[in-house]
Formats: C-alpha cells, sequence, structure tokens
C-alpha cells in the first residue's frame, strides 16, 4: 500500500486516540469492590495489621540521631533500625559500606566526608555578649562538615556570596562573612578561594518572612582536597539578622566562632532486609533515606520509620498465614540519599534484572494542617512507562475509601494527588536509563518546615503514617504475590489510563498523525496549505505523538514481568505478540542537521550531581559550564526541581545507545514542552566532552 493511500488512516487513528477514554471499557466506580485491584481481604488484613503509633515510635526512636552521611550519627540511627528489625524477628539483614572521604566518587556524585561533630557554638563579642547558636541546643544550626577550631574576627556581609560577583570590591579576608546563599558554595568563595575566616548564612529575603525564627539546613560539603583550608559555618533565624544587620553594615560587629569536630575519611552504610519470596530471582524494593540532621523528623525519619513498620506488618501477616505466600522477595533499603544509593546501584548492576518495581517513601508523615501540604505520588518518567503507576493510584483510592486513622492521630482528610515525575530523591536512581527499575516516590509537599529546624516530631501525624504506610504496604505485598490473573486484573486501568494519557498530548499537539506498516513519512503526513512555521510545528507534534504510542504500548507490555511465561503467551496472543506487530519508525527529519542523527550512549547513573555536595561535574567542564548555565537559566524557575535538571535527566534516560539525537529531543519535547534549539545536541556534546556519554556507530 502507498504512503499516500494510507495517508486517510492517519486522521482515523487520531481520532481514535482522541476519544479513546470513552470508548474503552472503563474500569469500575470507585468506591465498589470491583474497584479495587488488591483484593479487599488482603487490603483489610494490612490495614488492620499496620500500626501508625508504631510507625511515629520509630520516627522518635531514630530522630534521636544527628545523620549525617558517613558520619557517627548516621551510624547509630542505622545500628538503632537494624535492633529494631530484629526484635520483630527480622534477621536476614545486609550492611554494605562504600567508601566516603570527599575524593571518591560514584557516577556524578562524590562521597562526603564523615563528620565527627561533638559542639559548636557562635557568640557576638562586641559591641556586646550574646550567644546566637550552640549545636547541642539546635543541630541545624551548624553548618554540616564544619571543621574543628576557634576564630575571632569582624563581620561583612556579601549578598548572596555564592558567586565571584558577590566580593567585588570587598575585601573579606580574616573576616567573617555573612551570605544569604547556601553555605557550600559561600565557604568555597569566601573562605577557600579569599581567606575569610568563616561563614553565617541568613534567611534569603524572600525564604518564607512569615517564619522569622526558622534556621535553615545547610552543609558546606568539604572536599578533600579543600579539607586544610576549610574552617566552619552557621546559619541564624531572620529575626536574629534583623537584629544584627545594622552593626554588620557599620563595620561594628565582632563574632567567636568555636567549633568540636573533625573531618576525615568513612564510610557510606546502606542496610538491607529482606522478606524472601519463593523467587529468589526476583523481588519488590522499598527504600527510605535515613539521613539528615536532627530532628529531620519528617525529612525522613518518617520514611525509614515506615520501612521498619511495613517489614514488621509483612513479616506478622505472613507468620499468621493471614495473606499468601510472597512469590517475589520483599527487599527494605535504608540509604544515604543520592550518594548511598548510586553507589549502591553501581556495585549491584544485576539489581535491573531482578527488581520488577520500587517504591520510594521520602517525608510520608505530614500533619497536613500543621504542614500545610498534601501526599504527592509521583510516576515515573516517561522514559520508563510502567503499570506501577496506575497499581498505586488504584490502591491509593482504597485507601481514601477505608477512612483510616490512628488512635491518637488526626481526623485531615487524606489529601493526595499523582503527579507527573518529579525528582528529588531516590526513585531517581531507580528510574535512571543505565538501572531501569520502575520507581514511585510517595512523599509530601510543600511543607514549610522541610529543611529547617521546624521539622519536627510534633509535625508528624499518625494517621498520615498509617495511611501511607497501608499504601506502601498493600502494593508491596500485591507486587510480591500478583500472577497472571492479578495482572490481567490490572490491565483494564493500565490501558485506560495510557488512553487518558495518549489523549491528552493529542488535544495540546497539532491533531495530525500519520503511522504506516513501515515506516512513516512526517512530511506527507502535514497538510500542504499550512504556512511553513505550521508544517514545522504539526510536524514536530507528529514526531513527539509517535513517541507516545510507543510508550502506551511499553506501559501495557510492562505487565509481562508479573507473568508466567504461558500466561505471558495468552497475553501477547490476546495483545499482540511484539515480534509479530509491524515495524514502526519515522522518516529522518530533512530539517535537522544531519548531527542530530549521531547516537548517543550514557554512561553513569542518576542525576548529574551539580552542586556544592559535589563540584566535580562543574570543575569537569571548565569553560563549558557557562553554556551549561546559561541553559538553565531559559527555563522557569521551580520552587523543587528545576525544569532543566529534569531535562537533561530525561534526555539522559533516553540515550540508550540506539536512539540518534533527534529522537532524544522529540521524546524529551512530548514530556515537556518545546526545547530550545540546539539545546539537546549542546548538552550531549558537553557530555561527551568529559566522559559521561560515548558516541555510538549506527549499523547501516
Amino acid at each position: 500500500m502507498s504512503r499516500l493511500r494510507y495517508l486517510p488512516f492517519a486522521f482515523s487513528l487520531a481520532a481514535v486516540f482522541a476519544a479513546s477514554p470513552r470508548t474503552m471499557a472503563q474500569p469500575a466506580p470507585v468506591n465498589s469492590p470491583a474497584a479495587y485491584v488488591v483484593p479487599q481481604p488482603l487490603f483489610d488484613e494490612v490495614a488492620a495489621e499496620y500500626s501508625g503509633e508504631r510507625a511515629l515510635e520509630n520516627v522518635r526512636g531514630i530522630t534521636q540521631f544527628h545523620r549525617i552521611q558517613a558520619s557517627p550519627g548516621f551510624s547509630q540511627a542505622r545500628e538503632w533500625v537494624v535492633e529494631r528489625l530484629k526484635s520483630y524477628g527480622i534477621t536476614e539483614l545486609e550492611v554494605e559500606r562504600f567508601p566516603s572521604d570527599g575524593r571518591t566518587r560514584y557516577s556524578t556524585h562524590i562521597g562526603p566526608m564523615a563528620w565527627t561533630v561533638r559542639e559548636g557554638e557562635l557568640w557576638v563579642e562586641a559591641p556586646f555578649r550574646e550567644r546566637l547558636c550552640r549545636f547541642s541546643d539546635q543541630p541545624v544550626c551548624l553548618s554540616t562538615l564544619s571543621n574543628g577550631g576557634e576564630w575571632r574576627g569582624e563581620a561583612v556581609e556579601v549578598g548572596r556570596g555564592d558567586d565571584a560577583a558577590s566580593y567585588q570590591g570587598k575585601d573579606v579576608r580574616g573576616k567573617i562573612v555573612f551570605a544569604s546563599g547556601y553555605a557550600g558554595a559561600v565557604h568555597r568563595e569566601a573562605v577557600i578561594r579569599r581567606g575569610a575566616l568563616g561563614v553565617v548564612i541568613y534567611p534569603d529575603p524572600d525564604s518564607q518572612p512569615e517564619y522569622p525564627d526558622l534556621v535553615r539546613y545547610n552543609g558546606l560539603w568539604v572536599q578533600a582536597e579543600e579539607k586544610d583550608k576549610a574552617t566552619f559555618g552557621f546559619q541564624i533565624s531572620r529575626r536574629q539578622w534583623d537584629r544584627l544587620r545594622l552593626l554588620v553594615a557599620a563595620g561594628k560587629l565582632t563574632l567567636h566562632a568555636k567549633v568540636d569536630a573533625e573531618l576525615h575519611p568513612g564510610a557510606l552504610e546502606v542496610t538491607s532486609a529482606y522478606l524472601r519470596g519463593s523467587d529468589p530471582s526476583k523481588e519488590i524494593i522499598l527504600v527510605a533515606h535515613l539521613d539528615h540532621y536532627k530532628s529531620g523528623a519528617n525529612d525522613n525519619a518518617s520514611g525509614s520509620a515506615s520501612l521498619v513498620e511495613i517489614a514488621r506488618t509483612v513479616k506478622t501477616l505472613l507468620d499468621q498465614k493471614r495473606i499468601p505466600p510472597l512469590k517475589r522477595t520483599l527487599h527494605f533499603l535504608w540509604v544515604p540519599e543520592h550518594f548511598g544509593t548510586v553507589a549502591w546501584l553501581t556495585r549491584h548492576p544485576e539489581i535491573s534484572q531482578r527488581a520488577i518495581a520500587a517504591l520510594n517513601l521520602d517525608m510520608v508523615g505530614e500533619n497536613l494542617v500543621k504542614t500545610n501540604s498534601r501526599l504527592n505520588i509521583a510516576r515515573t518518567p516517561d522514559s520508563l512507562p510502567s503499570f506501577l503507576n496506575d497499581l498505586v493510584e488504584n490502591v491509593a483510592e482504597q485507601v481514601e475509601a477505608a477512612e483510616l486513622v490512628s488512635p491518637n492521630g488526626t481526623h485531615n482528610l487524606f489529601h493526595w494527588r499523582m503527579t507527573p515525575y518529579t525528582a528529588g530523591s531516590d526513585h531517581e536512581m531507580f528510574n535512571d536509563g543505565n538501572v531501569r527499575v520502575p520507581a514511585v516516590q510517595f512523599g509530601h509537599w510543600p511543607d514549610w518546615t522541610h529543611h529547617t529546624n521546624e521539622d519536627t516530631v510534633d509535625k508528624v501525624d499518625s494517621t498520615t503514617l498509617r495511611r501511607v504506610g497501608v499504601l506502601a504496604a498493600a502494593s508491596a505485598v500485591w507486587l510480591a504475590t500478583a500472577g497472571d490473573e492479578e495482572a490481567m486484573r490490572l490491565l483494564p486501568l493500565v490501558r485506560y489510563s495510557q488512553g487518558q494519557d495518549s489523549a491528552d498530548r493529542l488535544r495540546r499537539g497539532s491533531g495530525f498523525l500519520h503511522v504506516f506498516t513501515s515506516t512513516a513519512n512526517v512530511d506527507a503526513a502535514v497538510k500542504t496549505e499550512l504556512t511553513p512555521e505550521q508544517r514545522a510545528k504539526a510536524q514536530r507534534h507528529i514526531r513527539q505523538l509517535f513517541f507516545t504510542a510507543q510508550m502506551y504500548r511499553r506501559a501495557i507490555e510492562s505487565l509481562e514481568q508479573l507473568m508466567t511465561p504461558r500466561g505471558i503467551q495468552d497475553f501477547r496472543r490476546k495483545m499482540g505478540a511484539p515480534e509479530t506487530r509491524p515495524v514502526v519508525a519515522l522518516s529522518l527529519d530533512a530539517a535537522r542537521p544531519v548531527s542530530m542523527r549521531r547516537v548517543p550512549r550514557k554512561k553513569y547513573i542518576g542525576p548529574i550531581a551539580d552542586g556544592p555536595s559535589s563540584p566535580w561535574f562543574r570543575q569537569a567542564l571548565g569553560a563549558d559550564y557557562a553554556w551549561w548555565h546559561e541553559q538553565s537559566l531559559k527555563f522557569p524557575p521551580s520552587d523543587l526541581i528545576p525544569r532543566f535538571e529534569l531535562i537533561v535527566y530525561e534526555a539522559g534516560n533516553f540515550a540508550d545507545g540506539k536512539r540518534t539525537l533527534a529522537e532524544i529531543e522529540d521524546a524529551v519535547a512530548a514530556e515537556y514542552g518545546e526545547l530550545p534549539e540546539g539545546l539537546i545536541e549542546g548538552v550531549f556534546d558537553r557530555l561527551a566532552r568529559i566522559g559521561l556519554v560515548e558516541w555510538v556507530e549506527q549499523k547501516k
């Protein structure tokens, strides 16, 4: 059949896409037993056993410790978790250690130096005497990885202080610098490069002025080669800064800082606990980061505490034979956020084949009224479509219908939503294109207490802990026990949600879609009466919709991971086996440069670490970093994860050694909208120069 004769089918297919949510068999109404994938008896057993009060006690236990990565306080918290698990009869435990010394690099992340801290104080010595901060009273007021020593000096203010422009016309050598930027970047500019005595961080003028006593968590993240020059950092509140700012401006403030601490090599510790299934080759991962500062109650004692309670709940239900035996192993992971996860995944490349799914719990205990927050469940990215999204959304609806509360918790509404993929926690490591374990994140946002002295146990709600814990536990048990029948029960939800998403994207696009049995000629699919600009836009949307169709298919095919070989055969007979489907490809885009036909392969794991804690990337790029920073400014600011970072992350995930730059650009644009011209090519060219990407020769 010729391409032109096939053209009318393109528009009929577009109509099918647009109508798919209405014409497709829809799931049963919410609140009816038929609406839920997890059988109601199984859900009820999990909900009855899971204790929000026990989870809250776990939060209290973990928040005793100042849990900085690779440091003694983290080890103490890890030991507390291990002893708690043992008390519940969970004895298959493993602790893995990875060197962390401010020099060892895991992908783009540099393992931080270990920090043994005992005390730290900051005093005003003139024109009056007053203590501004004491670590033992408020641990968050001392910057992480502050070095030991004692300093006295005049104070000077430099604005943000995190770039060279802040210091123009100012001599900070031998002085203590006040700034509003992140402590690690300010310390590197002021102390390491310009000889200042130390840094004191005050809140940015636009940062939550309604909370004048907030003290923000900051870290110096001293690298090994900086250790001998490193000094100290403290954080103060807005109220404190308002009292001091005029004295600093007048050059009349003298400070005295004293820190009792050492920087030294240490280890990133990753703790695993296992509840074994009958098939040792497959597992479901539940992960939470065990750090941060003391208290760090919601971030992330809540997630780590919930993992302990999920493990206890499932162990109890199995021992009492109240749920079916596990087919797949439940693997619980307590990690140092980002650093430990990427180190662990680097050591365990086999996890890509072993793990079917991952659930990441990060900030899951908020009292929704006190923190003015809600639960966000972040989907997997477009680069890794999965049935997992539809499963957890369905279980969340089941939790909401159950109206769960805890005896000593609130009766707040269960305020939750599914969101597109977003980053900022350990699920991004599992979703990475070199790992490819579909991972969703459970986490509350916004939260005005995040990374401050106000993230305390009184903001944690046992009702919220119970709801999110039951959501995660019921999802995990279903994943660990599901077979052919259960997978087919989930299929209508996956098809329905993917149809909705496809239709939404089609409505946002040009409305033109052209599919052929062998190739698709984009030029022939676009109406000839369009202007050149309209034609170019229509062609871009067609390419993006082509990717959306691929994503739809892959999400459905992901169900095969739950099936037996016989079940997969039956499934493929119903759906059409992949090997029998026509090969669909797009014709080359003549309007794009030939260089966009190059094929990159990503060689790193996770998002690119580009910040004070891991300066390697910025140093490696050298002069090219100016271009990188300029591109990031082309996107609107975000209150959580900058859009540019998400685009670079997803572009890397699509760089599998098979897709061209043009195809990667189309895929990312389908997810995040139109991209600046030359962005994708520029990103990969620069990553290739520093060895993070390699070019693959295309087979002719």
